[in-house]
C-alpha cells in the first residue's frame, strides 16, 4: 500500500525543486535552494537562486580582454549571457503539464570546482525550495549503503528520479573531492541533485559518470556517478560571499555590501600594483668592494 504522505513529500523536497537549465548551445540540470522576501523591499518581492555545475553553463561564460580606464590597461573580463531556467509545472502531483521558462542571471561560478550559481529574474516566490544537509554533518550522519535518490533532467527529460546507495567519500578528481552513489545517472543530469533517501536532504550535485572506453567507442557506467559534496557546496557559497543562502543571520544585502567591499578593496590593491611596478628604480650610489661590504 502506498504511503502518501511519503509520496507527496518526495515530490515537494526532491522532485519540484529540480529545474531544467538551457545555455545557447546546451544544458543541464539545476536545483532552486532558496526563494526568500528581498530585504527592505515590498511585501510580495521575492529572490531565487539555482545551483548547478559551472560546464552545465560554461557555454554563457565568455572571457574576454578589454580596456580598463581605472587600471590604463587590458584586463581579463567574464562575459556573462543569460540562460534559461524552467520550473515544471504538474498536476495531481505527478502528471507533468508543462514548464514555465525564467530568464536568469550568472552570479558566479567556479570552473575548477565545476559549480554555478543563478539568480531567478523574476520577483515571484516558489514555494518548493531543497533542504540543505546541515553544515559539518556529514561524518556523523551519513554512511555507506544509505539510500539515495538522484534527481535531474537526464538527456533533458523532464524530471526523473533514480535510487541507489552511498558507495563512496573519499574520490579526488581534479584535486577536488567527490562522493560516488549507485543511483544512476546520465548526460543531462549534471546540475541536478543527489538527496538522502530518508530524509529527502540535499547532500550534493551530480557532476560526472564513469565512463569506459571500448574499442573506438567509450561506454558510460551510469551506476557510478560522482557528485560535489556538500562541504565543496558550503565552502563555494562562502569564498563567492552568497552566506546568506544557507546563514540565516545574513541577508543578501549584506552579502552584497560585503562582495562590492571586496571588489573595491581589489581594485585599489589592483592599482597599487600596477603603480609600484611602474616607478623607476634609483642606481645605487654606493660602491661595493671584493668583500661584499657596502661603504
Amino acid at each position: 500500500m502506498l504511503d502518501e504522505k511519503d509520496i507527496n513529500d518526495k515530490h515537494q523536497h526532491m522532485l519540484y525543486p529540480t529545474v531544467r537549465v538551457r545555455t545557447t548551445k546546451a544544458g543541464g540540470s539545476g536545483t532552486l535552494i532558496y526563494s526568500r522576501q528581498v530585504p527592505d523591499e515590498d511585501e510580495g518581492i521575492f529572490e531565487s537562486y539555482v545551483l548547478t555545475n559551472e560546464h552545465v553553463i560554461d557555454d554563457n561564460i565568455k572571457v574576454e580582454k578589454k580596456w580598463s580606464t581605472l587600471l590604463k590597461r587590458e584586463v581579463k573580463t567574464d562575459i556573462l549571457a543569460e540562460c534559461s531556467v524552467e520550473m515544471f509545472d504538474f498536476e495531481y502531483g505527478s502528471w507533468e503539464a508543462g514548464h514555465s521558462a525564467y530568464r536568469s542571471e550568472i552570479m558566479c561560478y567556479d570552473k575548477d570546482m565545476d559549480i554555478g550559481l543563478l539568480r531567478l529574474q523574476t520577483s515571484k516566490k516558489f514555494d518548493n525550495v531543497a533542504t540543505m544537509f546541515p553544515r559539518g554533518e556529514h561524518k556523523k550522519q551519513l554512511r555507506l549503503f544509505q539510500p539515495v535518490y538522484a534527481i535531474g533532467c537526464g538527456l533533458g527529460h523532464p524530471p526523473l528520479q533514480t535510487r541507489g546507495q552511498l558507495a563512496g567519500f573519499t574520490d579526488v578528481i581534479d584535486n577536488y573531492p567527490y562522493w560516488l552513489s549507485t543511483a544512476p545517472t546520465i548526460f543531462g543530469n549534471s546540475g541536478g541533485s543527489v538527496y538522502r533517501g530518508d530524509t529527502f536532504e540535499f547532500i550534493g550535485i551530480p557532476s560526472r559518470i564513469a565512463v569506459m572506453a571500448t574499442g573506438f567507442s567509450a561506454d558510460a557506467i551510469t551506476h557510478m556517478s560522482y557528485f560535489i559534496p556538500m562541504p565543496s557546496i558550503y565552502n563555494f557559497l562562502e569564498d563567492q560571499l552568497f552566506n546568506f543562502i544557507f546563514d540565516k543571520s545574513m541577508t543578501s544585502k549584506d552579502c552584497a555590501n560585503q562582495r562590492k567591499h571586496k571588489r573595491n578593496r581589489d581594485e585599489k590593491n589592483m592599482v597599487a600594483d600596477i603603480v609600484k611596478d611602474s616607478e623607476p628604480v634609483e642606481a645605487s650610489t654606493e660602491r661595493e668592494d671584493p668583500w661584499g661590504k657596502i661603504r
